[in-house]
């Protein structure tokens, strides 16, 4: 029974450890102001990705895949013609299949030969974007190419990205010091940043990629001009770059008393 008395202090210090520990919160034990910043910048791109699709259909598929080697052999003659690297361009893996389509009116169903189709996914690098409109104009509308999508990107990406969350923190320091002076505070230290994933707005905001790619079917001669106009433009990238910052709060120094009159 000594024992059990002896040990009740401690236990009880313990689960008020504990208790507290329970209780702590990810919030500073300090005044703070937690502000968000931003930065954004609109820059041209210096690189550039195009995408589509090579699909040719036979009833003999030796002449469908010879077919599909000329096409592949023409994207690679327009590359050298720009100086550009024979491996920027890649050829995905060739896939065939059987078309399943309905017979000509008046013909029984099986009578037809069957179709092959052969489809291949093509990819270039465009590392110097003044070789897009030459490219992509003398690539679209060529027969058995389908699906174009554009992308583009910055070759010094990183370094663009610094500057905004540069700039970002400065902005989320003035609204910090704009809260601080109207509180009858003074600003303090930082105490956390947390940089949240640069965004593209345009990406984002489904602006680009989906909305070049042409559907698998023939449309009117007014769509594809739209969609080539689209395809031959060179979007800037609209870059966005928040983050989150904390700041610790100080009091204002006390101001010195007035002399009294004399």
């Amino acid at each position: 029974m000594l024992k059990m008395k002896s040990r009740l202090p401690a236990l009880a210090l313990s689960l008020a450890c504990a208790a507290g520990m329970a209780g702590a919160s990810p919030v500073p034990d300090y005044p703070f102001v937690h502000v968000v910043g931003s930065a954004f910048s609109a820059v041209p791109p210096d690189i550039a990705a195009l995408d589509f699709e090579i699909v040719v259909v036979d009833a003999d598929p030796a002449a469908a895949k010879t077919l599909l080697e000329t096409r592949i052999g023409e994207v690679r003659a327009l590359m050298q013609q720009l100086d550009m690297a024979a491996e920027d361009a890649v050829v995905r893996e060739v896939r065939q299949t059987m078309r399943k389509d309905e017979p000509p009116k008046g013909q029984a169903a099986g009578a037809a030969a069957p179709l092959y189709e052969l489809r291949c996914d093509v990819k270039v690098e465009v590392r110097n974007v003044g070789n897009w409109a030459a490219l992509a104009g003398g690539l679209f509308g060529k027969p058995n190419l389908d699906g174009f999508a554009s992308g583009f990107d910055l070759s010094t990406m990183e370094q663009v990205n610094d500057e905004l969350v540069t700039r970002a923190i400065q902005d989320a320091r003035r609204r910090a010091e704009v809260i601080a002076a109207a509180s009858g505070r003074r600003l303090g230290a930082v105490t956390a940043v947390t940089p949240e994933a640069i965004k593209n707005l345009s990406t984002a905001m489904g602006l680009q990629r989906d909305e070049f790619r042409t559907e698998r079917r023939t449309g009117s001669g007014v769509r594809q001009g739209v969609e080539r106009e689209q395809l031959m433009m060179i979007p800037a990238l609209k870059l966005n770059q928040p983050v989150d910052v904390i700041f610790r709060l100080e009091n204002l120094a006390p101001s010195r008393p007035r002399p009294p009159k004399r």
